[in-house]
């Protein structure tokens, strides 16, 4: 399972592939402008950060260097997204139950988990994550997180905090949204 304590999580900001809703294996694609902007707007409330790890791929450092281009990061390699196919397959399981998925779905998750217990276990009080879609999905999988979307859009913040015996969630309003949730 993963270590219990609490971080921020952010999913980079939009690419093209992501407007024209277009899952692709290994691209690594920057943002468009939109997904500029939606990192820009991500500064005032990420400023504090001082401990940022990044996916390697391009537009989630991008969207990191948009919002905290002071602050220096750390790439994890276990980070990374997940193909197209993995996504699919992934997507499908609606229990915990790691059986019902293929192999390629068991290692992804697996390698997700490896790298947030690495990023958990470092001496950083109150880390970031910068990275992906699935990653974020993967992340819900291994807490059981009920009562909050798995499938996340682009540069939403997501506090994640364990709190009487389990885990929780809270969306960070963003400097253009109007609302912020909390599950």
């Amino acid at each position: 399972m993963l270590i219990k304590k609490a971080f921020t999580f952010v999913r980079h900001g939009e690419t093209e592939h992501n407007r024209q809703q277009y899952k692709t294996d290994h691209d690594d694609v920057p943002l468009n402008e939109t997904g500029r902007q939606q990192a820009l707007s991500l500064a005032p409330l990420m400023g504090e950060y001082q401990s940022i790890y990044c996916s390697p791929l391009q537009r989630a450092k991008e969207t990191k260097e948009l919002f905290a281009p002071n602050v220096p990061h750390i790439e994890i390699e276990d980070l990374g997204e997940c193909t197209a196919r993995v996504w699919g397959e992934m997507t499908l399981l609606k229990s915990r139950a790691l059986e019902m998925g293929g192999e390629d779905v068991v290692g992804f998750l697996e390698k997700v988990k490896r790298g947030v217990n690495g990023v958990l276990d470092s001496q950083a009080n109150f880390p970031l994550i910068v990275s992906h879609g699935g990653v974020h999905w993967a992340i819900c999988f291994w807490m059981g997180i009920e009562n909050h979307d798995w499938l996340i859009g682009n540069c939403e913040p997501v506090h994640f905090f364990y709190d009487n015996g389990q885990w929780r969630t809270k969306l960070l309003k963003r400097n253009n949204d109007e609302n912020s949730s909390a599950t």
